[in-house]
């Protein structure tokens, strides 16, 4: 049996790097540590021997020089490190490094002849330059991460002070930035390596807050704006890594609290403009973490805690019926044949104007809807009463109203150093809150609450071949349970029994988002993800060959907003007439919406598979070349109760006759969401990097993808006052009757501090207006 092309390439794959034993120095959780190690008149020192001491768990790797004088270490918990270079005939060297997330950190060390040990420290700071590969990419550190302004310590927050990240002002709600031009639901995030992504939005996951917690447990972060590596997957906009702290030798903690009040926060303006004083509000921010060892060199811990506990003022211009208008309405609905003071719709409209006449603020009212509009009765007027003529419909008045809201995290890690080739860790999280969503200014019967509940698990095991070869193994799962409800149900439903809003009139609404969510609204989201990452170093080349798997279980409540009903009055007369008037009944009148479900909750399931193999080579000293390709796999939505509708074919293939039968345009009780699906998404990847002279780097890239193409190249000039100039070209090339061409430029930095190169360089990007090619 011959196998179809695709199915042959993608076994010679698996073939070829099941051979080389497979994948990058570094991944999502880990950093690297490369170099070349030389003699006094520039030759390499092949055979040196190299020790690699982790400085806050005592644990010690070895390695060995190649024959061109390089050596490599593998899958590195970012921290600070001792690097010890000795060969026969040469003086010992010592250096400390500091390893970072993400690409490897490139020490090279120069050998005398002597019988003396010396020690060199470089400074603990981000390099400017990253000669490995062609990824873009920058690192925060645990002071940047800590030290950096943020308002409500939102992790997510510090992935702006990255180059080419800025504030996305589009979309709300967790999408807060943007970089290279990408949205804002383009990137995958990772904590210690794990998705940490919610998939029905395809955004950084968040608490009952609408932000992430976290900040105080994480060590390091990582922006990868442009990843060539086969690693990098999942998103087409990059990728945002977390990894957390851990223990180590020592005890260390810290404790932090912050707050902010009423004294520190001026008045609302509408507040100012009517009357009213300044209101209440109050926020209190904790922070504070433990660790250190448990047994000397080999288990150590890390325990976490941070919340966030506010209240923060809501204002409401509120318009209700004036007493006026109640009183004729009622009296006109007693006089109406149709229903009398014993009817269902006397005591009905009587349930009404008692909702709106206990509202808070009610004492103080200016009649009107507004300050602009003194009467409040839309076209409505009638001759009996006035109404409309000069007597108002409407009153309004200024209110303010709040109610506390609170997330809290506790997460705690446990590292083991198994021997000197394994070593472990065990983090787990928990994270819950509740937030004050909506707060009804008619009743607080009303009121919506969302909570969350959130449990992360991970272990991640690292093991180290000899000299040459590591693999590094995740095991990881979550839940959350986002549901926005009414915080009383029974009291909403006794209060209101549906829900009321006005076409024309201005009254406020009645049930208001509150009686909508009285069964409450959302999904239980269960999530686990298997990974496995190999690299061999195999002469001048270093393999790479990574899988990964992720399942996705919803569970999402049933739509039973419609069970209660919904009434929209069209017009004010259609209220004030009982609901119709009889005499213009297709103008005036009341809508009623009502439906009722027989599902329970919606069973939901995803799965995601990746596959990568890479080969970075150093070609020359001087040239570095990488190539991968990953190939990708998503299911197509499955459920098990046949809960999906999808049209019966191409939107330009079916009809389009609004008299056809339903079904004929939509296919109902699907188990699948989508007619087909792709495959496999397959993305070969080739960058090129030349060290032209010590001051400048040339970097080439290309990636292709089922979906674009894309060509970089990239110039990086250093000197010795820290100035940068890079210049990016990108050229789709699936269309090249209108090649875009995108010119960045970043200007030169004449600061000596690390923080503020990266905030500057990411501020002072310009992007000139695009050219024809």
């Amino acid at each position: 049996m011959r196998l179809r092309p695709t199915q042959f390439s993608f076994s010679f794959l698996l073939l070829v790097f099941s051979f080389a034993s497979d994948l990058n120095a570094q991944t999502t959780t880990s950093g690297g540590l490369t170099g070349v190690i030389t003699d006094q008149s520039s030759a390499v020192v092949p055979d040196a021997a190299v020790e690699l001491k982790d400085n806050a768990k005592g644990v010690t790797q070895s390695a060995k020089t190649d024959r061109q004088g390089v050596y490599r270490f593998f899958f590195l918990t970012p921290g600070r490190y001792t690097l010890t270079v000795t060969h026969a005939g040469f003086r010992e060297e010592t250096r400390a490094v500091n390893i970072l997330l993400g690409p490897p950190v490139s020490v090279n060390v120069t050998l005398a002849v002597a019988m003396a040990s010396t020690n060199v420290t470089v400074p603990d700071e981000v390099p400017l330059l990253q000669a490995e590969n062609g990824d873009v990419s920058a690192t925060m550190n645990q002071k940047q991460v800590s030290e950096l302004p943020n308002p409500g310590n939102d992790l997510t927050y510090i992935v702006q002070t990255a180059p080419g990240v800025v504030m996305n002002t589009d979309v709300q709600g967790g999408a807060n930035f943007s970089i290279l031009g990408m949205p804002g639901f383009s990137y995958l995030h990772t904590i210690d390596g794990m998705n940490d992504n919610d998939n029905a939005f395809n955004l950084s996951q968040i608490g009952a807050l609408i932000l992430l917690l976290g900040q105080n447990q994480i060590q390091e972060a990582t922006v990868v704006s442009t990843g060539y590596s086969g690693q990098f997957g999942g998103a087409a906009g990059g990728n945002v890594n977390y990894i957390t702290k851990s223990g180590s030798k020592q005890f260390h903690g810290n404790a932090q609290y912050y707050w902010n009040g009423r004294v520190f926060n001026a008045n609302d303006w509408f507040n100012k403009a009517f009357g009213e004083p300044r209101p209440f509000s109050i926020a209190n921010q904790w922070a504070g973490s433990l660790g250190g060892p448990i047994k000397k060199d080999k288990l150590f811990f890390f325990f976490d805690t941070e919340g966030l506990r506010l209240l923060i003022p809501q204002h409401f211009l509120v318009t209700i019926p004036s007493l006026q208008f109640e009183a004729a309405t009622i009296a006109n609905i007693d006089s109406d044949p149709r229903f009398g003071p014993a009817s269902a719709t006397d005591a009905f409209y009587k349930k009404i104007f008692d909702l709106y006449n206990a509202a808070p603020g009610t004492n103080s009212t200016t009649p009107g809807a507004s300050p602009t509009d003194d009467l409040g009765c839309s076209t409505f007027s009638d001759t009996n009463t006035r109404l409309g003529i000069d007597v108002p419909c409407a009153r309004y008045f200024f209110t303010t109203r709040s109610r506390p809201s609170q997330d809290t995290l506790t997460s705690g890690r446990l590292d083991w150093n198994v021997d000197r080739n394994d070593r472990a860790f065990l983090r787990l999280q928990y994270d819950r809150g509740r937030g004050a969503v909506g707060n009804d200014p008619i009743s607080s019967a009303f009121d919506v609450d969302f909570t969350q509940p959130w449990w992360q698990a991970q272990i991640l095991e690292t093991h180290t071949f000899g000299m040459s070869a590591a693999n590094q193994f995740l095991l990881a799962g979550s839940y959350f349970a986002g549901i926005f409800q009414v915080k009383n149900p029974s009291q909403a439903l006794a209060a209101f029994p549906t829900t009321l809003d006005f076409a024309q009139a201005p009254f406020n609404n009645l049930g208001g988002a509150g009686n909508i969510n009285v069964f409450g609204f959302g999904r239980y989201n269960t999530q686990y993800q298997l990974s496995e990452d190999v690299a061999k170093i195999w002469g001048n080349h270093r393999l790479g060959l990574g899988a990964s798997f992720a399942r996705i279980y919803w569970s999402e409540l049933p739509r039973k907003s419609g069970t209660i009903g919904h009434l929209s009055v069209q017009t004010m007369r259609a209220f004030f007439q009982g609901g119709v008037d009889p005499a213009s009944r297709s103008v005036d009148f009341t809508s009623l919406s009502q439906s009722f479900t027989s599902q329970g909750n919606l069973p939901i399931s995803f799965s995601n598979f990746g596959l990568y193999g890479d080969d970075e080579w150093r070609a020359r000293p001087n040239l570095a070349v990488t190539l991968a390709i990953r190939a990708e796999h998503y299911s197509n939505p499955l459920c098990r109760s046949h809960c999906f509708a999808r049209l019966a074919g191409p939107f330009g293939s079916i009809s389009h006759e609004p008299d056809q039968p339903y079904n004929r345009a939509v296919l109902i009780n699907q188990r699948q969401a989508f007619a087909a699906t792709d495959t496999i998404l397959w993305s070969p990847r080739v960058s090129f990097l030349t060290i032209l002279c010590s001051e400048v780097v040339w970097v080439s890239s290309m990636t292709h993808s089922l979906a674009s193409s894309w060509i970089r190249f990239r110039v990086t000039l250093r000197s010795s006052i820290r100035t940068q100039l890079s210049e990016t070209i990108l050229r789709p090339m699936r269309q090249p009757a209108s090649l875009g061409m995108r010119l960045h430029r970043t200007q030169r930095l004449w600061t000596a501090l690390p923080m503020a190169e990266l905030w500057l360089r990411s501020r002072q990007r310009i992007q000139a207006s695009s050219l024809r090619g």
